[in-house]
């Protein structure tokens, strides 16, 4: 594994052959691909059963904004319609072209090389269509582990060998990833695709630097692998700006491997603008967003259009720039969260627990030392519960379903009392598992929790 030399000239990886056998048995909808065509001059459109917008009971929607007097009020003829009524596949096509030329910005993409950007109803939805896209049942998938569940779930469910590709403190390891794909059987078909989540993993909170992205790029290539890019905790990345962010796989696919279209990128507004209003965008090659409209369209038609309408008028109130200063705001946030749980671990869990203060995200992931024999699930299950802690334990993350020492807790909620309360109880969970004797090598966690739930 070499250095990054210089940019290259681009030219286009084709994913046609990666498309799936059973993505190929549908055919485009026959409604929606003609509903494009109703905005022609002239054109008088007998296509689609679209309710007439004079029985809808809504007059306007009025947003009014934290920290400005500023109100946005959609009207029926400013938007409030096109928000009511049944739309496209791939999402508004404006939203669609505030988002192009918002990763055109960010990652520095050319927009003449072939990608698009398509809308979800969350950035899970979309995962699930690329999967499907792209996949068969049973396919092996080489995925981060530990491994966010809500993948893990639906690929266990249709029998998929799941790859497990290492992570450390670093996150993903591309050395590790390298001697996996180097020992593949021969007659065995390799994995398609690698599913990551390189900022702020979910469970880890660790962030993958530029370096092993680059190395990682190398290997896609070199195996012949795309690579699915979950960057839901990008804008909440709390690293020293003075460094910059690390780049994304999308933005240096070309630099590094002098080609574009084996990253699929996936973005997530839950973590930053509303998590109810479940909006994801994917950034990908044109074939791959064809594709994955495709499969909406027969599925369940389209995103829906009251959430698309309400981000759309947000982010044009916004801009780009007023966008960025919300996540820096919001990142500043959980910062400032995370800061408090880690003092609250340093002070109740050292010498019992291990851990890596987050880069980014939601999440401590907190390795307990217990007894050999003691694990995770039987401990938060039974007397996690009789104290009045709620973690999720460490095999809910492994696609082998493995007993682990390991939890994942969550501070984006718990107020900074909650944080140090969970802590000493977390603690004292640990000295329970080894008996009366751990107080002679530790310090006392304090006053014993009350089995009262509070």
């Amino acid at each position: 594994m070499g250095s990054l030399a210089h940019a290259r000239e681009a030219t286009a990886f084709d994913p046609t052959p990666f498309l799936s056998n059973r993505v190929k048995r549908y055919a485009p909808g026959a409604i929606r691909r003609l509903l494009p065509l109703e905005n022609l001059p002239g054109m008088i459109s007998l296509v689609a059963g679209k309710p007439n917008p004079e029985v809808f009971p809504f007059e306007k929607i009025t947003l009014s904004l934290k920290g400005s007097n500023k109100e946005i009020v959609l009207t029926r003829e400013d938007g409030l319609t096109d928000g009511l009524q049944y739309g496209l596949p791939g999402g508004h096509p404006d939203l669609v072209k505030w988002f192009e030329e918002f990763q055109c910005k960010l990652h520095g993409i050319d927009r003449n090389q072939g990608w698009a950007c398509c809308i979800g109803n969350g950035s899970q939805e979309l995962l699930h269509r690329t999967f499907q896209a792209l996949t068969d049942p049973g396919d092996p998938v080489l995925i981060e582990t530990p491994a966010y569940p809500g993948v893990v779930g639906f690929l266990q469910a249709e029998d998929y060998k799941l790859v497990q590709a290492k992570t450390d403190r670093h996150g993903l390891n591309p050395f590790e990833l390298e001697s996996s794909l180097s020992q593949w059987p021969e007659k065995k078909p390799r994995p398609k695709l690698l599913y990551t989540i390189p900022t702020g993993s979910n469970p880890t909170g660790r962030s993958c630097p530029e370096w092993r992205k680059i190395e990682i790029l190398r290997l896609a290539k070199r195996f012949n692998f795309m690579i699915l890019e979950d960057d839901a905790y990008y804008f909440l990345n709390f690293e020293d700006r003075s460094n910059g962010k690390p780049r994304s796989y999308l933005s240096l696919e070309q630099e590094v491997n002098g080609e574009t279209g084996r990253v699929i990128r996936f973005d997530s507004m839950s973590k930053i603008v509303s998590a109810g209003m479940r909006l994801g965008v994917l950034t990908g090659p044109l074939t791959i967003v064809k594709n994955v409209i495709k499969l909406t369209e027969n599925i369940n038609l389209q995103p829906s259009s009251t959430t698309q309408i309400l981000a759309l008028s947000l982010f044009q109130h916004w801009g780009h720039a007023g966008f960025l200063e919300h996540c820096s705001r919001a990142s500043d946030f959980y910062r400032r969260k995370r800061d408090v749980f880690s003092t609250a671990a340093e002070k109740y869990l050292k010498y019992r627990a291990t851990w890596d203060v987050p880069t980014a995200g939601l999440f401590f992931w907190i390795t307990l030392r217990l007894p050999p024999e003691e694990d995770t699930f039987e401990l938060l299950s039974k007397k996690g519960m009789e104290c009045g802690l709620l973690a999720i334990p460490g095999v809910a993350f492994m696609p082998d379903n493995r007993k682990t020492h390991q939890l994942r807790a969550s501070f984006s909620l718990i107020t900074e009392e909650q944080a140090y309360e969970a802590c000493r109880r977390m603690a004292q969970l640990v000295d329970d598992a080894w008996g009366g004797w751990v107080q002679n090598f530790v310090p006392s966690t304090g006053r014993r929790y009350s089995t009262r739930v509070r």
